[in-house]
C-alpha cells in the first residue's frame, strides 16, 4: 500500500488536467487531425470548452481530418471570435473570402482589428489575397 500511494500522487495531477480540450490539442499539433476533431468536438459539447471552436474552425477551413466546409468553418470561427479569440479574426476573415462573401468592409475590419491585437497571421492573410492593410 506505501508503495503505491507515491506513484498515485505522482499520477494524480495528470488525471485532474486531462480533458478532451488537451488531448484535442495534442492531436491537432501531432496531425491527427480526425482525433482532433473527435476530441475538440467533446470539448465543446462536454466542458463547454469555447476556445475549442478555433481550432475546430481551422481544421474545417483547411479540411484537415475533415471534409473542407467553409460554412461549418465560418460558424465556429465566429464563435471563437465571439469568445474573444483574436486569432479567430484573420481566419473568419479568409472563410468569408473563400466563400466569396461580398462584405469587403467586414474581412477588412476582421483583418485590421486582429493585426492591430497582435495575431500575425492577418497580415499573412491579407498579403495572400493582395488586401492591402
Amino acid at each position: 500500500m506505501k508503495r503505491g500511494l507515491p506513484a498515485l500522487l505522482l499520477i494524480a495531477p495528470v488525471l485532474l488536467f486531462a480533458s478532451y480540450f488537451s488531448d484535442g490539442i495534442r492531436a491537432y499539433k501531432t496531425g491527427d487531425y480526425k482525433k482532433a476533431k473527435e476530441m475538440l468536438e467533446k470539448a465543446v459539447t462536454e466542458e463547454g470548452a469555447e476556445q475549442a471552436h478555433f481550432l475546430l474552425g481551422l481544421l474545417y477551413l483547411e479540411g484537415k481530418g475533415v471534409k473542407k466546409d467553409i460554412y461549418k468553418a465560418r460558424r465556429y470561427l465566429q464563435k471563437a471570435v465571439s469568445f474573444g479569440n483574436v486569432r479567430a479574426k484573420c481566419y473568419l476573415a479568409e472563410a468569408l473570402i473563400v466563400s466569396r462573401d461580398k462584405d469587403k468592409k467586414a474581412i477588412l475590419s476582421l483583418l485590421k482589428e486582429g493585426k492591430k491585437s497582435g495575431a500575425g497571421e492577418c497580415a499573412a492573410i491579407a498579403a495572400k489575397y493582395n488586401i492591402p492593410l
